[in-house]
């Protein structure tokens, strides 16, 4: 008796695991290979914007980081680059690394294998309503490199999409939702330069 029942309770769990690896099968995780397409998805970025650098609506800036020194007039390695989209043009001043400033954004990651598109942070809810929204206020100093690197060359009024590398932003570790080796997609809107006393409004 105790050898059947030990026999069917085996049976049981065989047919259960069997069952669950069925249901499992053929789903992918929507961060499968994500070291791999976030490389992927910066050099497609790069190449875009090489090819169409300017300073109007719909061109691009490549901004080397001031984190690693330049090497001559050649580019060097994509992910020591941020790359921003003009989305708008501004004509205010431009922030130093020792200034605050008050800028609209909104932080996504590159689209998951399920084609869904992960919004991790935000400064305003839905759509940027510049007339109603809140600006957040923050040191140039004290936000990722890519940022710093963008901000110090952006003006106020300017609203740009910036692609910056993992290597610009939260690095092999990541941060609380983001993964390791993430490329940050962010549209900044820069509403206002405040300068550190002493500093020259430019």
């Amino acid at each position: 008796m105790k050898k059947s029942l030990l026999w069917l309770m085996g049976l049981f769990f065989t047919v259960s695991f069997i069952s669950s690896c069925e249901e499992t099968d053929g789903v992918i995780d929507p961060y499968t290979d994500w070291e791999e397409r976030n490389q992927h998805y910066i050099d497609s970025i790069a190449s875009v914007a090489k090819a169409n650098q300017g300073n109007a609506v719909g061109q691009w800036k490549i901004i080397h980081t001031y984190k690693y020194p330049q090497q001559g007039l050649v580019m060097g390695d994509v992910n020591e680059y941020v790359y921003c989209k003009v989305l708008e043009v501004g004509d205010g001043a431009t922030p130093m690394f020792t200034d605050t400033v008050a800028a609209n954004y909104c932080g996504k990651l590159i689209p998951l294998y399920n084609g869904s598109v992960v919004t991790f942070d935000q400064s305003y809810q839905g759509e940027l309503n510049s007339d109603v929204a809140t600006p957040s206020i923050f040191a140039v100093s004290g936000v990722i490199t890519g940022w710093t690197t963008a901000l110090q060359e952006m003006k106020e009024g300017d609203r740009w999409e910036l692609y910056v590398p993992s290597d610009l932003g939260y690095g092999d570790y990541g941060k609380n939702e983001i993964p390791g080796f993430s490329t940050l997609i962010f549209d900044l809107d820069l509403v206002e330069v405040k300068k550190l006393k002493g500093n020259p409004k430019n």
